[in-house]
C-alpha cells in the first residue's frame, strides 16, 4: 500500500516514535526518524515529508527556530512543535508558546516568582470579558493592560532598564531602618522611580505570524523574556488552522497522537465522540454588553471572538468558521454592515450559521420592525435589550443543537451513501469473481471428470490403479457441485438464473432424487425412504431445479445424520399447494441459528464439526428457485433431535379441488417439540 506521506520526528525518543507509530500507520503516513535538527534539516534538502515533528525537551530553541524559518522558506511541508506541561513554565526562555485558558494549575504562582518580563498576548473575547486580568489580580500580580501591541516592546524594555537601574543603585547592605534614620544616623534614601510592572496584558486580534514576530523582537531587546498566546480555541483546532496557513503549529506533547488526523482530515474530520466545542461570533459597539456575554458564554465552556465592528467580523469569518454569531441591531447603525443587513451577509457566506439579533427595546417602532425582519429572514432568534444572559444562553443552546442535528444528517447521509457504494462495489466484485472463477473453472473440470471416468474403464483389471482414477472423479464431482453452487450464486445476484417452467412430474422427480441419493444413504447405513400420496395434482415447474432442491434437502439431511438414522422425503397435498420436504432424525438446529440458515456461507457450529464439503450456499440457492416458482421454504427443527425442511409448490387454478385451508405465516420458520416420525411410510 502506498503510503499518503512521510513524517520526520526529529529528536525523539523511542517511548514517542512508538505511542506516534499506530496512528500514523493508520492514516497510511510513513514514520521516519531523524536525531536532531542538523539531521532532519539535510532529508529536507533532499527528499519530501508531508509533516515534521520537534520533540521540544530534545531540541533547542534555536533550532526550532531554524526549523521554522526552513518551513517558511522552503515550504512543502507541515510543522508541529511538541510541548511537555513543563516547558510552560515562564522560568524556561521559549519563543511563543500558546497558552489554553483556564492556565495550569500553579503556573501564574511560576509567573509571578520569576524576574524576566512576562507578556500575554489575549484574544479579544477574553480581553473584554476580563478574564486573565481578573485572574491576575487574584494571584497578587502587578500587571500592565495595553489595548495594542504598538510600544509594547519599548515600553517593556523601559521599565526592564528602569528595574536593572534600581537594583544597582540599591545599598549593599540593606535600607536604614526607622530607628537608624530618627537618630540622624541615615539621611532618606531617595524614593525610587514607579514602576508600571514586569508583566503586560495586551489586546491581541492579529495572527499566530504576527505574534511570533512581535515574540522575536521582545526577546532579541529583552533576553530572558517570555511571551504567551492566550486562547480558549481547541489545541487540535489552533494546530489545524496553523497548519492550513502554513506556520508552526503548537501541540501538547500529549496529544502527539492526533498529528496524523489533523494531516489527513483537519477540521472536517468526521465525528465519533461528542459535539465538539462551537465557536461563536459577539458583534455590538456596547463593550460591557460584549464583556458580560463573553463572560457568561465562556464559563460555559463556548469559544468566543468578539468585535465592535460588522466589517470586522466578516473579517474574521474569512480567518475561521463560527457555529453562531450574536449581532447587536440597532446598536451598529453608524457602520456599514449592521443588524439584519449583517446578519444577511453573514448568512449568505455560511450557509449554516445560526444567527441571533440583538435589538435594542426602544424606540418600540423600531424594536418591532427589528424582530420583523428577523423573521423575515430566517434567523434563530431575536432578543431585545438589555440583554437576559439567561434568555441568550437558552436560546444559544436551541439554535447550536438545530445546527449539529442539521449537519449531523447531512454527515449520516453522505456515510450512508459511501458505505453504500463501497458495498455496492464489493457486491458487483464478488458477483464477478464468482461468475469468472465458475467460468474458468467449468471447462478443464469437465474435461477432468470425463478423462476420469474413461481412465476408471481402461484400469477395471488394476485395481490400485483404478483407485486413484476413482479418487480422482469423485474429487472432481465434489469440486463439480462447488462450482455449480457458485455459478448458480452469480446467476441469482444478477437476476440471471435460468428456471424454464414447464410441465412437473413431482413423483418422477423425487424418484430420481432418490435413486441417485440412495446410494450415499446406504454408504452411511441411513435409513432413506419416500412418503408419497395416491395422486399428485399436475403442476407447473421446471423438473431439473425442483429436482436441485430435493437433492440438496436430501444429501443435506443425510450428512447431518449419523449412521443408523433415518431421512424421509415427504410430499403433502393441500388445497392450493403441495408440500414437499426432507424429515430426519439429525443434529438439528439450535432456535438461535434458525432465522439465519438462509444466509450466504452460514453454518452452524455443530454443523460445521460434520460438514466435509461445501460452501453453505444450498439453503440460499433452493429458496431462491422455490421462489421462482411462486412458492417458499421453511423449516421445523429441534437441536438434537432432527430437522424438517420443507417447501410448497402453487397448485394451478385449473387443478384446485377444494376450498384453500389456512395457510403457514410467510416466513414459515417454527419450532416443534415432537420429534420426526420414528417408522415413516415406505417409498
Amino acid at each position: 500500500m502506498t503510503p499518503k506521506g512521510r513524517v520526520l520526528v526529529v529528536g525523539a525518543d523511542a517511548a514517542l516514535v512508538n505511542e506516534l507509530a499506530p496512528s500514523m500507520a493508520g492514516r497510511e503516513f510513513e514514520l521516519l526518524t531523524a536525531p536532531d535538527a542538523r539531521a532532519a534539516a539535510m532529508r529536507l534538502g533532499t527528499e519530501a515529508f508531508s509533516a515534521v515533528l520537534l520533540d521540544a525537551t530534545r531540541v533547542p530553541a534555536a533550532d526550532r527556530e531554524a526549523l521554522a524559518h526552513l518551513q517558511k522558506e522552503k515550504g512543502g511541508f507541515a510543522l508541529f512543535v511538541l510541548e511537555p506541561a513543563t516547558l510552560m513554565s515562564p522560568a524556561q526562555a521559549a519563543p511563543l508558546r500558546r497558552l489554553m485558558w483556564p492556565t495550569p494549575k500553579g503556573f501564574l504562582d511560576q509567573v509571578r516568582a520569576v524576574e524576566v518580563p512576562v507578556v500575554f498576548l489575549v484574544e479579544q473575547s477574553l480581553y473584554i470579558a476580563q478574564a486573565v486580568q481578573n485572574a491576575l489580580r487574584q494571584s497578587g500580580i502587578v500587571f500592565i493592560q495595553m489595548e495594542t501591541a504598538v510600544g509594547l516592546v519599548e515600553m517593556l524594555a523601559d521599565q526592564n532598564r528602569m528595574a536593572e537601574e534600581q537594583r544597582a543603585s540599591a545599598p549593599k547592605s540593606g535600607a536604614p531602618g526607622f530607628w537608624e534614620r530618627l537618630a540622624g544616623k541615615a539621611e532618606e534614601a531617595e524614593a525610587p522611580q514607579a514602576m508600571l510592572g514586569k508583566v503586560a496584558v495586551v489586546r491581541f486580534g492579529h495572527s499566530w505570524a504576527d505574534a511570533t514576530a512581535l515574540d522575536a523582537k521582545l526577546r532579541q531587546t529583552i533576553p530572558g523574556a517570555v511571551a504567551y498566546s492566550v486562547t480558549t480555541v481547541d489545541p487540535i483546532r489552533a494546530a489545524t488552522a496553523s497548519v492550513k496557513g502554513g506556520v508552526p503549529a503548537v501541540l501538547p506533547r500529549e496529544s502527539a497522537v492526533r498529528v496524523a488526523e489533523i494531516l489527513t482530515d483537519g477540521l472536517e474530520a468526521v465525528r465519533s465522540g461528542p459535539r465538539e466545542v462551537e465557536r461563536i461570533l459577539l458583534v455590538d459597539n456596547e463593550l460591557t454588553t460584549l464583556a458580560r456575554l463573553s463572560e457568561a458564554l465562556l464559563a460555559r465552556g463556548y469559544e468566543v471572538a468578539t468585535t465592535t465592528d460588522g466589517e470586522e467580523g466578516m473579517r474574521l469569518m474569512e480567518k475561521r468558521s463560527f457555529a453562531l454569531a450574536a449581532i447587536g441591531g440597532s446598536a451598529l447603525e453608524a457602520t456599514k454592515l449592521a443588524g439584519a443587513k449583517l446578519a444577511l451577509a453573514m448568512r449568505d457566506k455560511d450557509k449554516e450559521l445560526r444567527i441571533v439579533l440583538m435589538i435594542d427595546q426602544f424606540p418600540a417602532q423600531d424594536a418591532l420592525k427589528g424582530v420583523s425582519r428577523a423573521v423575515e429572514l430566517g434567523l434563530d432568534d431575536a432578543i431585545l435589550k438589555p440583554i437576559d444572559v439567561t434568555r441568550l444562553m437558552l436560546s444559544i443552546e436551541r439554535a447550536l443543537e438545530r445546527r449539529f442535528l442539521l449537519l449531523e444528517n447531512v454527515r449520516l447521509r453522505k456515510a450512508a451513501e459511501v458505505a453504500a457504494q463501497k458495498l455496492a462495489e464489493v457486491n458487483g466484485f464478488q458477483t464477478k469473481f464468482f461468475a469468472t472463477v465458475a467460468h474458468d473453472v467449468k471447462n478443464p473440470l469437465t474435461a477432468i471428470l470425463g478423462y476420469s471416468e474413461v481412465l476408471g474403464m481402461r484400469l477395471k483389471e488394476r485395481p490400485e490403479e483404478l483407485k486413484c482414477a476413482s479418487h480422482i472423479h469423485n474429487a472432481a464431482k465434489t469440486l463439480n457441485l462447488l462450482v455449480s453452487d457458485l455459478v448458480d450464486l452469480a446467476a441469482i445476484e444478477s437476476g440471471k438464473l435460468r428456471v424454464e417452467i414447464g410441465a412437473l412430474d413431482l413423483a418422477a422427480v423425487v424418484s430420481e432424487v432418490k435413486s441417485r441419493v440412495d446410494v450415499v444413504a446406504s454408504r452411511k447405513q441411513i435409513q432413506f425412504t419416500t412418503a408419497l400420496p395416491a395422486a399428485i395434482p399436475a403442476l407447473q415447474g421446471d423438473p431439473n431445479r425442483i429436482g436441485q432442491v430435493i437433492q440438496n434437502l436430501s444429501t443435506n439431511a443425510i450428512q447431518y445424520t449419523k449412521e443408523g438414522g433415518k431421512v424421509v422425503i415427504e410430499v403433502r397435498v393441500e388445497a392450493e399447494w403441495v408440500i414437499v420436504g426432507v424429515r430426519d432424525t439429525g443434529i438439528g438446529i439450535s432456535k438461535e441459528d434458525l432465522p439465519r440458515v438462509w444466509e450466504r456461507f452460514f453454518q452452524t457450529k455443530e454443523a460445521q464439526t460434520m460438514r466435509k464439503a461445501g460452501f453453505g450456499l444450498g439453503l440460499k440457492i433452493s429458496r431462491e428457485i422455490v421462489q421462482m416458482h411462486g412458492g417458499d421454504m421453511g423449516i421445523e427443527s429441534e437441536l438434537g433431535v432432527g430437522s424438517f425442511f420443507f417447501f410448497k409448490l402453487p397448485v394451478p387454478k385449473a387443478a384446485a379441488a377444494t376450498p384453500p385451508p389456512a395457510l403457514p405465516s410467510p416466513a414459515m420458520i417454527r419450532m416443534t417439540t415432537q420429534p420426526p416420525p420414528t417408522n415413516p411410510p415406505a417409498s
